[in-house]
């Protein structure tokens, strides 16, 4: 999946529409249709993209950009004197 600002517009704008398309046929009016997929789509997306990280296709791993911990640097409690 795309991760770009872009992609999540783009996969929201779809989202809306389906549910659009969706709310039509269930007989909405195009107005309460279109408010409703509007409404509709960023919660929806939340919970796909949440469902997706769940699954591990979220991410491609945790990288924080900080060092592995070997205990090579850490420096609590040992003091050389001075």
């Amino acid at each position: 999946m795309n991760h770009s600002g872009f992609g999540h517009v783009k996969w929201m704008v779809l989202t809306a529409v389906v549910l659009f398309g969706v709310l039509l046929l269930m007989g909405r009016s195009a107005g309460d249709a279109l408010s409703y997929a509007v409404l509709l789509a960023c919660p929806l997306m939340m919970v796909a993209m949440m469902f997706g990280m769940r699954s591990g296709h979220g991410s491609q791993g945790a990288d924080t950009g900080a060092p592995p911990r070997d205990g090579t640097n850490d420096r609590v409690g040992h003091h050389h004197g001075a």
